[in-house]
């Protein structure tokens, strides 16, 4: 009879009901170092428009272990060290989002940026630190070496990483279910976990083992995927929301330099303590002059007073291929091609002035479904049934959803392959009413044609 893991405690649980713990996990989770992800927000700005969604990083962390627990259990169910590797699994899980600052992804773009100026997501190289630290790693050696961690969180561990990270992974699958909870648009969130996770097995890809899913639950997948789209649209990608991390972002632009932010970050004895509340405590309490602007900016947030969105369009990522530039750069170029410089134009020509500064936001690269993501985390789909093609078992997603007549009949052979982006322009709250009666006056002709996507739901 195999070995299980011997579970020492349980936390009460919105969205899996209870988590249990193994004696690791509760002294790793005791620690200061972990217990400061309990003040950080799971989804920053989106409060502003989804009042509800005030969850913490601390209990998406425990979710994504429970998640890569029940990963790992069912792919290596028959393996002889499956006990171990379910621990190494849920400790890769907790760990995951470690290293994140204040604010999550706004501190990336202006702190950790700084401190890690190569890394696309600073907070991965920050947690990489963190879990070598007198503060983790003699725990974590308790059961093996930290360096497993880091090779399952950078992919070299070909399994194990896309059972945690990828398309379908336990941290996707925790933040869309736990995230639509306390949005209060679970309409989006609904996912077929357990037939997921009890579909999802090991076999050979073009002779290499690689993660499958049985084409039987093609359609929770496709379901799942789509559910995702509709919540990146609307939730963390929603025009306020997007809104409140613009001043969220020049708030940490002000006080960077003034509060030490790169010191305390390097420091992990101080970015400990290094939180939302306390960080907003220093700024709002603070009588220094160097602080005015960033004090204003936290009242913004404090009243609701929020950056304006006037101006938005869908930048196609096949354009930006054909033009020979990146997508972000041709959000910008036309962004400002197409509306800040006819605003900036009429002003000049009318004798206004505009006080505050245009702002341009680009989200990430958005699509239905993108099979690209499921084959760089190598990830395909099991036909043990010779349903997609006789004589093969093994398939791209792409293959697979082209095979099925009523997916390709309802959203098109394409329109699951298009990743886009949305742009907008922000204005200051003092002038947004000022711009868009400009804007109305001098929009082209042609743009009355055009669907106004700025008008988007909730």
């Amino acid at each position: 009879m195999k070995k299980v893991l011997n579970y020492v405690r349980t936390i009460r649980d919105p969205i899996y009901d209870e988590i249990r713990m193994t004696e690791l996990e509760n002294k790793i989770i005791d620690t200061p170092i972990f217990q400061r992800l309990r003040w950080i927000s799971q989804l920053s700005g989106v409060r502003q428009v989804y009042p509800s969604a005030i969850h913490s990083r601390f209990t998406h962390s425990v979710g994504v272990m429970h998640l890569s627990g029940r990963y790992a259990e069912e792919v290596f169910r028959k393996d002889d060290d499956v006990v171990d590797k379910v621990q190494l699994a849920r400790l890769a899980g907790l760990l995951h989002d470690i290293g994140h600052g204040p604010f999550s992804h706004t501190y990336d773009d202006v702190v950790f940026k700084r401190v890690y100026p190569d890394a696309p997501h600073g907070h991965d190289v920050h947690r990489d630190k963190m879990v070598n630290s007198e503060y983790l790693r003699p725990l974590i050696e308790e059961f093996t070496d930290p360096k497993k961690l880091e090779d399952i969180w950078e992919g070299k561990e070909y399994i194990l990483h896309p059972l945690i990270q990828g398309a379908l992974g336990a941290d996707r699958l925790d933040f869309m279910l736990r995230d639509s909870f306390f949005a209060g648009t679970l309409h989006f969130g609904i996912i077929a976990v357990n037939r997921i996770i009890n579909n999802t097995t090991v076999r050979k890809h073009l002779k290499k083992d690689a993660v499958h899913y049985n084409w039987k639950c093609l359609d929770d997948i496709y379901s799942s995927l789509i559910g995702r789209f509709f919540e990146y649209k609307n939730v963390y990608f929603h025009k306020t929301a997007r809104a409140a991390d613009i001043t969220i972002h020049e708030m940490l632009k002000e006080v960077c330099d003034p509060l030490n932010l790169i010191e305390r970050t390097n420091d992990l004895s101080k970015y400990t303590y290094l939180n939302e509340y306390t960080l907003i405590g220093e700024i709002f309490s603070s009588k220094s002059e160097e602080l005015a602007r960033a004090r204003e900016l936290v009242k913004d947030l404090f009243d609701r007073r929020l950056y304006k969105s006037v101006w938005e369009r869908i930048i196609d990522e096949s354009t930006a291929e054909n033009l020979g530039i990146t997508v972000g750069d041709l959000c910008k170029l036309t962004a400002q091609e197409s509306f800040i410089k006819k605003i900036n134009q009429h002003c000049d020509e009318n004798d206004i002035t505009l006080e505050n500064e245009l702002k341009i936001d680009s989200t990430y690269k958005l699509s239905t479904i993108n099979e690209q993501e499921f084959q760089a985390s190598n990830i395909y789909i099991y036909d043990p049934y010779n349903r997609i093609r006789p004589g093969t078992k093994s398939f791209t997603l792409n293959e697979a959803l082209n095979t099925t007549a009523y997916i390709t009949t309802f959203s098109g052979p394409k329109a699951y392959r298009s990743l886009f982006t949305l742009v907008r322009v922000y204005a200051h709250p003092n002038e947004a009413s000022l711009i868009s009666d400009i804007w109305n006056k001098i929009r082209p002709k042609v743009e009355d044609k055009e669907r106004d996507v700025s008008v988007t739901s909730y």
